[in-house]
């Protein structure tokens, strides 16, 4: 694979899933072994949003989780189409936002972003992170929506992270995410029911959306979640 080619896949993923193991990408759900990093998640308060807004929302809508309760909206974004799909999902549920991050922020060059995010994948790397969630707050959540961009046709290493060091059994988790290409979710959808130990994980409910359209998509991700049920 070429190296222009390897930089387009990761956050444009116009390639097809098979591509990941062509190029040896263990993937995320691999065993880590030797090579792992630290998993603890730090419950400390995550980054502010590309666009400032807070790290939870109110509405007056009816919440979509299971039992009535309002739902968790858990989400990692780098380039902000993530970011606006959780604010939106929280918005329309009366939900409660929590951002991951890595406590090594990935840098604002896009190709040395790109260079460290197959490196971690190819390692089974999972980065320490930071969310302002401790165990007893997320023990009062039963649906947790999960939001994440495809990196290298899996979730982000940080999301790994996430689902290693927190207990979500007997949790619904409803994922979405933003890509550009991999419009099925390539691996990350098995590595989230792989790692979600526990929990049901609604892969047929997924929603996905191409990372140019997101700015367009909020009248599409309302429908959605407005059709969870």
């Amino acid at each position: 694979m070429s190296s222009n080619v390897s930089r387009r896949a990761f956050l444009q993923t116009a390639a097809i899933a098979a591509m990941g193991a062509a190029v040896g990408l263990t993937g995320c759900g691999a065993s880590r072994g030797a090579a792992s990093s630290s998993s603890a998640a730090s419950s400390s308060t995550a980054s502010s949003s590309s666009d400032g807004a807070a790290q939870s929302a109110q509405s007056s809508n009816a919440a979509v989780g299971k039992d009535g309760a309002k739902p968790l909206v858990v989400y990692f974004s780098y380039t902000g189409n993530t970011d606006t799909m959780a604010h939106w999902i929280a918005s329309e549920t009366g939900g409660d936002l929590a951002r991951v991050t890595a406590n090594d922020a990935y840098p604002d060059d896009y190709d040395a972003t790109v260079d460290r995010a197959k490196k971690e994948l190819d390692s089974g790397a999972r980065p320490q992170i930071s969310v302002d969630l401790d165990a007893s707050k997320l023990a009062g959540y039963s649906t947790v929506f999960f939001g994440f961009p495809i990196w290298w046709y899996d979730l982000p290493t940080p999301m790994c992270t996430f689902l290693e060091g927190y207990d979500l059994s007997g949790k619904e988790i409803i994922p979405f995410f933003s890509h550009g290409g991999s419009s099925t979710g390539a691996n990350s959808l098995t590595t989230l029911e792989s790692l979600a130990k526990g929990a049901t994980v609604r892969t047929s409910d997924a929603l996905s959306i191409p990372g140019d359209k997101v700015s367009a998509s909020e009248q599409e991700v309302r429908a959605w979640v407005k059709g969870l049920g």
